[in-house]
């Protein structure tokens, strides 16, 4: 199954919800490491890391998600411009330190040094569900 997945030509989608799981995973054990790493001590359980994960996400989505499936969909003669789509991605990805800060009650320093750590899965988690969505 696993040399399917990662073959060339293959039509379908299934690496992507083979390796969803995994960086979601993978996201919620560098949060609680990054967590550890700063010394927070305020809501450091998993219930809390998973909440401060789905709303960093939610933010994130529903500030950048509406320009960027639109910029997918190519409706309008093309979309919305690059720069402004660019634009609300960090408005975004500043807002979601922001999240990090306050639940965790880190400081900025420390949230940007904590965001660092999950980026990477977080930006596969979002564009998962944005792939997801255009295509419907």
């Amino acid at each position: 199954m696993i040399l399917t997945i990662f073959q060339n030509g293959n039509e379908s989608n299934e690496g992507l919800f083979f390796f969803f799981p995994l960086m979601f995973v993978l996201a919620l054990i560098l949060l609680k490491i990054g967590l550890v790493i700063t010394k927070a001590e305020v809501r450091t359980g998993i219930k809390w890391i998973l909440i401060s994960f789905g709303i960093q996400v939610g933010v994130f989505f529903f500030v950048a998600g509406p320009l960027m499936l639109a910029g997918l969909s190519e409706t309008d003669g093309g979309g919305p411009p690059a720069i402004l789509i660019f634009l609300f991605v960090i408005i975004a990805l500043f807002m979601d330190v922001n999240v990090l800060n306050i639940t965790h009650e880190l400081g900025l320093k420390r949230a940007i040094i904590v965001f660092v750590f999950i980026f990477i899965p977080f930006a596969f988690v979002v564009g998962f569900i944005i792939f997801i969505i255009s295509n419907f």
